[in-house]
């Protein structure tokens, strides 16, 4: 079905991966791509779980299942129990909301906290190869780990990536409904700029975690990796023959510098399918300079042994927005807002001390006028001070979603 060689285009794409082809082809585990499917639809029905439409339109389906069976190492059972898990990630996630909405017309551009997210973690969608499979560029050179769990939460880093996946198959999968045949796209890792930052083995594992729960859920969506500017690529190319199952080999790539790949990726596609900063010009708008919205934060040394509360007075009908960010290791933090009506109880919007080591955020709208409260506990560490960045911001509106204090109990306990 695939060429082996990931340095050359497919030359038979269009037979290869016709989906009446792989749907007649005999795979590896002696049943045919429509019986190992269907096999896959008997198992998730005696499972007793139902494919829902918008999860898997019709008109997607063999495509999907195949997707997975392919996936999975050509097994029905692995791959169904995979579908499964999927259906379910999806429902708990509301995932088909967001595919109404990319549907509906939402624009990469639109995706939530877009702008924040790009300049740290560069994702770039160009134009198609000579296969017409769309061509996706991940700059990871400029991917900083460290900025990038300071500038954004974790649960919006993984909405973003979300997203991004959604946007991903809906593509893959209209053009493969159009088309009858099975598109995959070509992605391109571009490590121009690889340094000591991508080291910052908290953040990456923290972003990794969440890369591997989302992409779990979408398979088989790849058809070749090209990785550009990688050093050492000979001795990686050896590594990754040791470590990289031979199945998974021929879509894989390392190369070199420019010299090296230009020629390749221009066998691919026309050069103006890519982004130019691949070819020596300049970095997409946005990703250069820009303002670090934490510069304007103020800061605050929190010794060893001990804690620190920052207040500020909110007035009735304000949002309050706050933020909290630790510069290295973790620090607790606990948000409380007090009432300023003697009558009234302590209300917690954030219970609890709660040990943090990336950025938080979070908002209050207030009913009425009281004192915002942020703990900043550094008693559990017997030998190190913390530096955390942090912002009030007092918005005179209603933000859809902000938790009211009205609707919080009036005996919510306090720590003070």
């Amino acid at each position: 079905m695939a060429n082996p060689n990931p340095l050359v285009p497919h030359q038979n794409h269009a037979v290869d991966f016709k989906l009446e082809n792989l749907l007649s082809r005999t795979w590896e585990n002696g049943m045919t791509g429509q019986k190992s499917i269907d096999k896959m639809r008997e198992i998730i029905a005696n499972k007793g779980v139902t494919i829902d439409r918008e999860s898997v339109p019709e008109d997607w389906e063999d495509a999907l299942l195949l997707r997975f069976f392919i996936g999975f190492k050509k097994n029905p059972q692995t791959a169904a129990e995979a579908v499964i898990e999927m259906l379910d990630w999806r429902a708990k996630n509301n995932i088909n909301e967001i595919r109404r909405k990319i549907i509906g017309g939402l624009q990469p551009e639109q995706f939530p906290r877009y702008e924040t997210v790009r300049r740290f973690y560069p994702l770039l969608k160009t134009g198609t190869d000579t296969n017409g499979s769309p061509i996706m560029i991940t700059l990871t050179g400029l991917i900083d780990p460290a900025k990038l769990v300071k500038a954004v939460t974790l649960e919006e880093i993984r909405l973003y990536i979300i997203y991004e996946m959604e946007h991903k198959l809906i593509k893959l999968s209209q053009l493969t409904a159009e088309t009858g045949i099975m598109f995959r796209a070509l992605e391109i890792h571009d490590l121009k700029g690889l340094g000591m930052h991508h080291l910052a083995t908290g953040p990456i594992g923290m972003l990794r975690k969440v890369v591997r729960e989302v992409s779990a859920n979408y398979v088989e969506m790849a058809d070749k990796v090209l990785i550009l500017n990688c050093p050492f690529a000979t001795v990686v190319r050896g590594v990754l023959r040791q470590v990289v199952p031979a199945r998974s080999q021929h879509k894989l790539a390392v190369l070199g510098t420019r010299e090296e790949y230009e020629p390749i990726l221009v066998n691919h596609a026309e050069k103006d399918q890519y982004h130019a900063c691949l070819f020596g010009g300049a970095l997409p708008e946005g990703l250069e300079g820009g303002e670090d919205e934490m510069e304007k934060w103020a800061k605050v040394t929190v010794p060893a042994r001990d804690k620190k509360v920052l207040q500020s007075t909110v007035k009735a009908g304000q949002t309050l927005l706050w933020c909290a960010c630790p510069e290295a290791l973790d620090i607790g933090l606990q948000v409380k807002f007090v009432a300023a009506a003697s009558s009234k109880s302590e209300i917690l919007f954030e219970s609890g001390s709660e040990r943090v080591a990336a950025l938080q955020r979070g908002s209050l709208q207030c009913s009425e006028d009281g004192t915002v409260y942020m703990t900043l506990d550094n008693s559990f560490s017997y030998m190190k001070q913390k530096i955390v960045s942090y912002d009030f911001e007092f918005l005179d509106m209603r933000l859809q979603g902000s938790q009211s204090s009205d609707e919080l109990p009036a005996d919510s306990p306090s720590d003070q």
